[in-house]
């Protein structure tokens, strides 16, 4: 790691982007001559930190009191990824060099049998599973004698990622002392210090967590389990929450909302609030909630606040042709997906753009909002 006692000073910067977009969302710069004399700026997701670390003396600015996750990570994953292989769990499967499964050639083979191998163009790569992420490091490179991942992705959640990738690594010649110095130290209560609990010691920290009321999906699983990550900040609020695993993903995006609403009291690190972050698991029951059968045309349309009316092209459809598609409302009264039901294919198109102007309420039952499914018809003029 780079970031080991006696290794030789180092200027590092490194850039971050999203996913498979190559237009970076931030950069690092870090300065390191010992891991008690360092210091680094952060731009990443509208997030910024200068920190200066000289001995016991600690000097950080923050432009908000919450350290993003992702951002986090890879850059403890950049310098020293001891935590990240501390942090796996013993039935993980993580295919690395050290196991066999990840070769200098770029090959990687994934268990339980090994069968399923992939080839990766940077050459070796391996792959840490640990809760709540999914840390790739790529592209080796020598430096000082050490073999360092100038790439490194944090495929955190379901189909998000951040990747950070190491533009610059060199040797720190002659550096300045005064680039280290800390005029002025930052109280305890200032800086931003985070912890990782278990799903037990997070949920001890609840003091709101309403049951999340599962949206009646059109399609797949209707039950089974789901986790996510979820984090707080310093004063309990919830301020990233990304799905981990579930047997259904139509169901993400509102119990990810639902989620968000939940609050907690922060725990304490040396008597002093922190922020937490922890992977909570769930049941997942899409028909526990609301009523069970489909509602029809008519009875959605008294639930729906100015409903759009398609627009057709002329010649689509003969007049007085009828479309039909099935709709899912979540219980903040959210369209959380819609399919095809039965008439012309072309009308799909105008019919959905349609429903997806419509504002939604939830159905009520005994004073509570709640999911439901409905068909919807439309019939050209």
């Amino acid at each position: 790691m780079l970031i080991a006692p006696g290794n030789h000073p180092f200027q590092l910067e490194a850039v971050f982007t999203e996913g498979s977009d190559p237009d970076p969302v931030g950069h690092m710069e870090m300065l390191w001559l010992a891991p008690d004399k360092w210091r680094r700026t952060i731009d990443v997701n509208h997030f910024s930190q200068t920190l200066f670390v000289n001995g016991f003396k600690v000097s950080e600015t923050d432009s908000d009191d919450y350290f993003p996750v992702g951002v986090n990570t890879l850059i403890t994953a950049l310098v020293d990824p001891k935590p990240i292989l501390a942090a796996q769990t013993p039935d993980d499967h993580s295919p690395t060099k050290a196991n066999g499964q990840s070769l200098e050639s770029g090959v990687t083979c994934y268990k339980p049998n090994q069968k399923m191998c992939v080839r990766f163009r940077e050459g070796l790569t391996e792959i840490v599973q640990v809760p709540g992420h999914l840390i790739t490091f790529t592209r080796y490179l020598n430096f000082d004698g050490m073999r360092i991942a100038h790439i490194v992705t944090d495929a955190a959640g379901v189909g998000e990622s951040l990747n950070a990738e190491i533009t610059e690594l060199k040797d720190l010649q002659n550096p300045d002392e005064t680039l280290f110095a800390v005029s002025e130290p930052t109280p305890k209560e200032k800086q931003v210090r985070s912890v990782i609990l278990s799903d037990v010691e997070f949920r001890a920290l609840a003091l709101e967590t309403p049951e999340i009321i599962w949206p009646q999906v059109l399609d797949g699983q209707a039950v089974g389990t789901a986790s996510f990550e979820i984090s707080i900040d310093r004063t309990g609020a919830v301020r990233e929450v990304r799905p981990v695993h579930t047997d259904n993903e139509r169901s993400n995006d509102s119990a990810r909302n639902q989620i968000m609403r939940w609050k907690f009291k922060s725990p304490l690190i040396d008597g002093v609030p922190a922020q937490a972050e922890s992977v909570l698991s769930f049941s997942l029951n899409t028909r526990a909630f609301g009523p069970p059968n489909v509602l029809s045309d008519s009875e959605v349309r008294k639930l729906v606040s100015d409903p759009a009316d398609p627009v057709f092209p002329a010649g689509i459809a003969p007049s007085g042709t009828t479309y039909s598609l099935w709709a899912a409302i979540d219980s903040d009264g959210n369209l959380i997906e819609a399919i095809a039901g039965h008439g012309p294919p072309a009308l799909w198109g105008p019919c959905y753009e349609a429903i997806r102007k419509w504002h939604f309420n939830p159905i009520m039952e005994n004073g509570q909002p709640r999911p439901y499914r409905a068909e919807i018809k439309f019939q050209v003029p």
